[in-house]
Order: C-alpha cells, then sequence, then structure tokens
C-alpha cells in the first residue's frame, strides 16, 4: 500500500507501532529489497524480511507502548522525503525514552511508502541540580 503524502505513511508507520500490528507495519514499507532499518542500539537491517522480521520480534509478547512523534525537520523533493522526528515512548512495562529518528519515504507507483527508518539510542536526561538553577550574578 501507498499513502498520498509522507505525513500519512508517517502517521501509519507510528500507528502500527502503537498497536503492535505487523500487517499494518508491512503496508507502511516499500516493497523493495533496498529499504533499511536501524533500531537503537541495532545493527543495519536491509530487506523487507530483515526488516519485518525486526519488527515482528519487537512487537512479539509486548504490551502496546505510547508512542508520540514531533517532526523536527523535514525536506522533500519530487521522489523523496526525509523526516527528523523525536519520538517519545513509553513501553507497556513503563520505561520511558527519548529517540531522535529519521524517516525515509520515496514516492512509488500509488504513493508514499518508507525506504528507511534509523533510530537512534535513548537520549539520556539528566536531573537539574539545585545548583544549575542559581542565578550567575
Amino acid at each position: 500500500m501507498a499513502f498520498p503524502e509522507p505525513t500519512a505513511a508517517e502517521q501509519a508507520f507510528y500507528d502500527a507501532f502503537r498497536a503492535l500490528d505487523l500487517s499494518a507495519m508491512q503496508t507502511v514499507w516499500a516493497d523493495s529489497a533496498e529499504i533499511s532499518c536501524v533500531h537503537p542500539g541495532g545493527q543495519l537491517l536491509r530487506g523487507t524480511g530483515d526488516v519485518l522480521a525486526s519488527w515482528r520480534e519487537i512487537f512479539e509478547d509486548a504490551s502496546p507502548p505510547r508512542v508520540d512523534y514531533r517532526l523536527v525537520q523535514a525536506s522533500r523533493d519530487q521522489r523523496l522525503a526525509v523526516h527528523t522526528v523525536e519520538e517519545r515512548v513509553l513501553s507497556g512495562g513503563g520505561r520511558r525514552a527519548v529517540v531522535v529518528a529519521t524517516n525515509v519515504y520515496v514516492l512509488g507507483d500509488g504513493g508514499w511508502s518508507m525506504l528507511a527508518h534509523h533510530a537512534s539510542l535513548p537520549l539520556v536526561e539528566r536531573p537539574r541540580s539545585p545548583q544549575a538553577e542559581r542565578p550567575l550574578h
């Protein structure tokens, strides 16, 4: 399946992630040996089989996470769109993570689909110390 705009493909990607729905996740990705995915701290996965197997493994025995995302930057030409997003993930087990990801979409027959997803390791947020709150003067 392809989507009318890259933003629609992105919404479908995060909807599938939230629902732990492998079939829906599959519809987001381009049908190409050139697709790639890097999960936080993971290795480069290439091709439909490896990419979808990784999502299957993530979804197995997981509780649905809360995933919010915010578009930070977007660029696009006639056939390619690149989105940098900030993901805020609350796992079903209560773990929180802030991840920066790059999502790449390609325009094919019928619309847009995901070509690549590359997510960083979770950002470490340090608690503010009381000394950091003091005025400098």
